[in-house]
């Protein structure tokens, strides 16, 4: 179910995510009439609005509209205020000293941007940022990009972040950094859910799927504000359309639709990039909250992450050099994890439910493997 409206404010808005905003184009600031009909739709469908600015100083009229709806404001390093309600974007790219601009008032939210260039860079701006925010969620602009030592250099950085953040921890302070904080005390998917749980309203007044389609691929528009009666796409979106990622518990794993389709040309399925990415950060948060876990208060005791034999769970399964058998069963063990703990009745009713002849054929198997059983 759609919560929320994401809505660029200008062409220009600073970009947020993986996304790049478009060269060459000229700049263009949302209608009067665009973002009150945006403000209106989420007021009469209950939705929150993310809004999404530039650098363009807004008309009053546009802060009045705004303010006249629930909403977060997503902004620039150098356009936000003392708020703590403003979510701040980051590019790792800007020199560590604009960071300054950030006041001490704890901001509730901090996006970091980060680059393969930027990576080393990583623990740093961590520790620069340290006092500015209570949330710091990390993106990765080009991990379509990465090869192996670009992601052992990501697994390293990760490390250091992750001692820096057992310090404090130690020490009582709690900040949470999404890449390494949020899988310990996740029980479930966590992913970006754009399409799902959120859509984005352009400047030119259409529906994407998230701003990286309004950018990238403008011609996916899903029409109007008001040409939409219920958004029907979000169904093959959905996580229990995905058979590996629903019994992944890379909780964390953002699960980039854009970068889906992008990369795999199925907009329900994670590219390689992402899987190791997303199993690094497991990988890493398994370690720290080994490490720290004495130090919690019993009342957030997480529950240990277990380890894993791989870092995308394709690997194995189009590995040749594992038996089909050996393949075949990982994958089995991969489809199977969530039905452990259902009831063999249960099972075999919706078993009967979606294919009644595939229970004549489970019957005949362990018929005749009990009629083997007893010959001998």
């Amino acid at each position: 179910m759609i919560q929320y409206l994401i809505v660029i404010l200008e062409h220009d808005a600073v970009p947020f995510c993986c996304y790049e905003t478009s060269v060459g184009s000229k700049n263009s600031l949302i209608s009067l009439e665009t973002l009150r009909e945006a403000v209106n739709h989420a007021i009469r469908n209950n939705l929150s609005i993310s809004f999404l600015y530039g650098a363009t100083p807004l008309p009053e009229i546009y802060n009045e509209l705004i303010e006249s709806v629930d909403h977060v404001k997503i902004m620039p390093l150098e356009m936000i205020g003392s708020s703590e309600e403003i979510v701040a974007v980051i590019d790792a790219g800007d020199c560590l000293d604009s960071i300054e601009n950030l006041s001490a008032s704890n901001l509730r939210n901090v996006i970091l941007r980060i680059g393969s260039n930027d990576l080393e860079q990583l623990p740093d701006i961590v520790k620069h940022l340290s006092g500015r925010f209570r949330r710091l969620n990390i993106t990765l602009k080009d991990v379509e990009n990465f090869t192996s030592p670009l992601f052992e250099l990501y697994e390293f950085q990760l490390h250091r972040v992750r001692a820096y953040l057992e310090e404090e921890y130690r020490k009582g302070n709690m900040p949470e950094v999404s890449v390494i904080t949020d899988r310990p005390f996740l029980v479930n998917m966590n992913n970006c859910n754009a399409g799902v749980e959120h859509l984005t309203c352009g400047p030119d007044g259409n529906l994407y799927l998230c701003p990286a389609f309004y950018y990238q691929k403008p011609e996916s528009t899903l029409g109007s504000l008001n040409g939409i009666p219920e958004y029907q796409h979000s169904r093959f979106l959905e996580l229990s359309l995905a058979p590996v990622c629903r019994n992944c518990d890379a909780y964390q794993c953002k699960r980039c639709i854009y970068l889906n389709q992008a990369l795999t040309l199925e907009i329900n399925t994670p590219s390689s990039q992402q899987c190791i990415a997303a199993h690094l950060e497991r990988k890493v948060s398994s370690l720290f909250i080994k490490n720290i876990v004495l130090d919690l208060p019993e009342t957030q005791m997480p529950v240990i992450i277990p380890e894993l034999d791989y870092l995308d769970p394709f690997t194995i399964i189009s590995d040749r050099a594992v038996s089909e058998e050996s393949r075949n069963r990982h994958f089995a063990e991969l489809l199977t994890k969530p039905l452990e703990n259902v009831p063999a009745s249960e099972l075999l009713l919706e078993i009967y439910r979606n294919n009644p002849t595939l229970l004549s054929k489970l019957k005949e198997i362990f018929q005749n493997g009990h009629g083997t059983e007893g010959a001998e």
